[in-house]
């Protein structure tokens, strides 16, 4: 018994790594969008830039305005947007631009 406790408790902890913070707090799993900027100017482009998280050891990825911005070939930003999936053990964070 003493043992499955203590199993569970590190499976605890070690899932709270991966989680990303959000203002809407911290959950197992998470899928949610949250705007950053909007601004009067209309866009078609989209870019999107990625970073992820496997268990709060493993960060990778490049999720900058400027990032998302090359990847859409947008000059003129026209919204910002944080894209977030949290599954356990693994979460990504995206940061979404539109513009022209």
């Amino acid at each position: 018994m003493k043992k499955l406790l203590a199993l569970t408790a590190v499976s605890l902890m070690l899932t709270a790594c991966a989680t990303p913070r959000t203002e809407v707090g911290n959950a197992l799993f998470m899928q949610t969008t949250q705007p950053l900027l909007v601004t009067a100017e209309s866009g078609t482009k989209v870019g999107k830039a990625c970073g992820t998280n496997i268990l709060g050891l493993f960060i990778s990825g490049d999720m900058s305005v400027e990032a998302a911005k090359k990847n859409g070939g947008i000059t003129k930003v026209s919204s910002v947007n944080k894209e977030i999936k949290g599954y356990a053990v693994y979460a990504e964070v995206c940061t979404v631009v539109t513009g022209r």
